[in-house]
C-alpha cells in the first residue's frame, strides 16, 4: 500500500516528505489552483520515491447540462493538461451519477461527457478515476460499463453518508478490480452534505476493519489518502498501516 494525504502548496509537499508518506493528492480546484501548479515548476518524479496525484474540481449543480458542458468539462480538460505538464498520471473527479437525484437526461449527458473526459485523459496518459458521492453499487454499474477505461476512486466517508449501512463493501464486491484509488476519513453517518465530517479514523461509525479486509481481499494494494486535517494525517497513517498489517493475517472474506 501506498499512504498519502491531501496537498494544497508547496509547503504540504515539503511537510508530507518529511514526515514520511508516500505521495500528496493535489487539490486542483479551480482557475488559481490550476495557475499556481502550472508555474510551479513541480514535475512528478523529480521528488524522490514521493509522488503526486490529483483531484479535480467540483461539480456544480447535479442536473445542469449546461453548466457541465461549458463550466465543467472544459475545467477538467484545463486540469488534465496542468498534470500532463507535471507528470501526474490520475485525476480523481466529483460527478454525480446517483439516480435519486440526478435525472435520467442529464445523466446520458453525464455518461457521453465521462466518454470524453476519459478519452482526453487517455491522450495525455492522465488515468481518470470517479469518486463515489452519494451513489450507491448499482447507481455506478451503468457509468462503469459504458465508459471504458473509467477507474473508480472509493471514498469510504462518502460511502458511509445516505442510508443505514456503508456502501463500501458493496462497491468493492461489484468493482473491486476497478479500484485505482481510496479516500480514507470518518463520520457519524447522516443524509446531507453536512455530515460529510472527515473525521479521524476512529471518532465516527466507519468500519474500517471490514472495509480494509475486503478491499484487501479483492487484490487491492494500491494508494489511499487519508482525507483528515494535518494534524491527524500521521497518527491516521500509522493506524491504518497497522490495520493493513493485521488484516493481511487474516483468513480471505472478500470477492475472489
Amino acid at each position: 500500500m501506498f499512504y498519502g494525504a491531501p496537498v494544497r502548496s508547496l509547503d504540504d509537499i515539503a511537510r508530507l516528505r518529511r514526515t514520511g508518506f508516500d505521495f500528496g493528492e493535489i487539490a486542483i480546484a479551480n482557475a488559481g489552483a490550476r495557475q499556481m501548479w502550472w508555474e510551479s515548476g513541480v514535475i512528478n518524479g523529480g521528488l524522490g520515491k514521493f509522488f503526486l496525484m490529483a483531484h479535480g474540481p467540483l461539480e456544480g449543480d447535479p442536473n445542469d447540462a449546461s453548466a457541465l458542458w461549458n463550466r465543467y468539462v472544459p475545467a477538467l480538460m484545463a486540469t488534465v493538461d496542468t498534470l500532463n505538464r507535471m507528470s501526474i498520471r490520475s485525476l480523481n473527479i466529483h460527478l454525480f451519477v446517483d439516480r435519486r437525484i440526478v435525472s435520467s437526461r442529464v445523466l446520458a449527458e453525464k455518461i457521453r461527457a465521462l466518454k470524453e473526459i476519459v478519452e482526453y485523459g487517455r491522450k495525455n496518459s492522465v488515468a481518470i478515476n470517479l469518486e463515489n458521492l452519494s451513489e450507491t453499487a448499482e447507481d455506478l454499474e451503468p457509468v462503469m460499463d459504458e465508459v471504458p477505461n473509467l477507474g473508480l476512486t472509493l471514498d469510504v466517508g462518502h460511502a458511509n453518508l445516505g442510508g443505514s449501512e456503508n456502501k463500501s463493501i458493496a462497491i468493492i464486491e461489484k468493482f473491486g478490480r476497478l479500484i485505482r484509488h481510496v479516500h480514507l476519513h470518518d463520520n457519524l453517518g447522516g443524509q446531507s452534505q453536512a455530515d460529510d465530517l472527515h473525521l479521524p479514523m476512529g471518532a465516527g461509525t466507519v468500519d474500517f476493519k471490514a472495509i480494509m479486509t475486503w478491499l484487501m481481499s479483492a487484490g487491492y494494494d494500491g494508494t489511499l489518502t487519508l482525507e483528515v486535517k494535518p494534524e491527524f494525517q500521521e497518527a491516521g497513517r500509522i493506524r491504518i498501516k497497522a490495520l493493513a498489517r493485521k488484516v493481511s493475517c487474516l483468513p480471505s472474506i472478500g470477492p475472489s
